[in-house]
């Protein structure tokens, strides 16, 4: 993330309301990008489905098998995303670009296989969908992988109008062609299917070019990330509680009172998830606030602090420098959380004005309103994991992540058989208890951070591996061995001087 805010803060010089324009434009992209994207077409689709008279059942279908795709392959890479973020780092770190882009073949792969089946598996099971739109399903959902896997890389470039551009053409490749197969007078499953693939396909292969552009193409095992799973399993299970703490009272939902069959093996609540698709708009100020107030105001004394200690500062020096990042942490924090919530009432009552005229009932609108209160203590419980991250506190970015989720899922299970007023309390309550819990966790980790710095590491080194690590150094090493490109550099540093 660092990166990212290294851009911005040269995007903030100057004092024109056009620049900070442009950098708040940016920072939303790569914040929330993915996700506006996919409400941008969802949004489309469904006019243009209704438009073209879709019946219900075929609405219903098209709806659920969009949900499951986008939402399996959310959970299915949010394992590796922060994981291989923090790979891309440390190759960089090393020097060694040249694995980055073998690791994103190799996590694709390892995700892409059986994940791929499993899904498959679940299509097989819906034989009242015609086969050819279970197939365009399946070819949907192992393209989404691999998207939101470049997600986590697309930090390290620059190119951030390549992004933009990207996100562009794929919004318009996707609507464009499903206007132009319905009208073709294409079944509106088959129409609406091929045109996402193809959408997301084609932001796929620009984000592709976008980072060949920065990365070489590499050489190597594509499974030396494996290594750090082993050496870093906390960033996966950090990554995968996070992902699935802000869907799981959705999967809940479905199989409430309110939820139903649409198809075999595929379930839905149409009430709740319409209203949890609006609700969860709202995590898009934090994400953007966070990365402009946090990465170009807070970096600064974080990088002043560590530059202190790297660049042999007095211990007066560091201390101070600690205080002053510590003060402005906790200033960055409260200004973020207070801007969240102000924003969050807003949103939460004027928005209900514009859903009623769209056929929002009561019901509706209040389990709305409550997942606004619910999605916006999640998105600060995101920032506060980040920012956990930062300080490589690992074990508390992993402790809050699962709070979160372990509530959420506990709660909701407890009142989806209720009343419909305590649908989502189990949301704001994990939110609620997370958001304190990582508060003073973070807090107070900073507080103490030269004790963390100076003491808090082994006294000395220590060479074992894991299994993983193991594994993964072999594959690299046997890969290297019967494939070694003969690139000048190679070749000067093998040449002995008196030949």
């Amino acid at each position: 993330m660092a990166g990212i805010g290294f851009e911005l803060r040269k995007l903030f010089v100057g004092r024109g309301v056009a620049r900070k324009i442009n950098a708040y434009a940016y920072s939303s992209i790569v914040c929330a990008g993915t996700m506006i994207l996919a409400n941008i077409l969802l949004i489309s689709v469904d006019r243009l489905t209704h438009w073209y008279s879709a019946s219900q059942h075929e609405a219903d279908t098209l709806v659920v098998m969009l949900l499951y795709a986008l939402g399996a392959s959310l959970l299915l890479s949010a394992p590796l995303q922060i994981l291989l973020s923090r790979f891309v780092a440390d190759q960089l770190y090393m020097g060694e670009e040249e694995r980055v882009i073998p690791s994103l073949i190799g996590a694709y792969t390892t995700l892409s296989l059986p994940g791929g089946a499993l899904y498959a598996l679940l299509l097989y099971g819906a034989p009242e969908v015609p086969l050819l739109d279970r197939i365009l399903n399946l070819c949907l959902f192992l393209v989404l992988p691999l998207v939101w896997l470049e997600m986590s890389y697309i930090t390290a470039v620059k190119e951030y109008p390549r992004v933009l551009q990207g996100f562009a053409i794929g919004v318009f490749v996707a609507i464009a062609l499903t206007w132009l197969l319905l009208s073709l007078g294409l079944p509106i499953i088959t129409a609406v299917m091929l045109s996402l693939f193809c959408g997301y396909g084609t932001m796929l292969l620009l984000f592709l070019r976008v980072l060949l552009r920065r990365f070489p193409a590499g050489e190597g095992s594509l499974f030396y990330f494996v290594a750090w799973i082993g050496r870093m399993p906390d960033l996966v299970i950090t990554g995968f509680s996070t992902t699935l703490g802000a869907y799981i009272h959705i999967i809940l939902m479905w199989f409430s009172p309110i939820g139903y069959t649409v198809i075999s093996g595929f379930y839905n609540a149409p009430m709740h998830d319409t209203a949890a698709f609006f609700a969860f708009l709202i995590t898009v100020p934090a994400s953007v606030q966070f990365m402009v107030s946090v990465e170009v105001n807070f970096y600064q004394k974080y990088k002043a602090y560590f530059n202190a200690i790297s660049g042999g500062g007095t211990m007066l020096e560091i201390t101070a420098l600690g205080d002053e990042m510590a003060a402005s942490l906790k200033h960055e924090l409260s200004r973020l959380t207070q801007m969240q919530v102000y924003l969050m009432i807003i949103y939460a009552v004027l928005m209900r004005y514009a859903l009623e005229t769209i056929g929002f009932t009561h019901g509706m609108i209040s389990m709305f309103q409550m997942m606004c209160v619910g999605y916006s203590a999640f998105a600060l419980v995101n920032c506060l994991v980040l920012l956990m991250l930062y300080f490589n506190d690992r074990t508390g970015a992993m402790t809050t992540a699962g709070t979160f989720l372990l509530i959420n899922f506990t709660a909701s299970l407890l009142t989806t058989r209720g009343s419909t007023v305590f649908y989502d309390t189990g949301l704001v309550a994990a939110g609620v208890v997370a958001y304190i819990m990582g508060a003073f966790r973070l807090l107070g980790y900073v507080k103490e951070i030269d004790y963390h710095v100076f003491c808090g590491q082994p006294i000395f080194a220590t060479k074992s591996k894991n299994i993983l690590e193991r594994l993964a150094e072999t594959l690299d090493h046997k890969v290297r061995a019967t494939h070694v490109k003969p690139t000048p550099r190679r070749i000067l540093k093998e040449v002995k001087p008196h030949e």
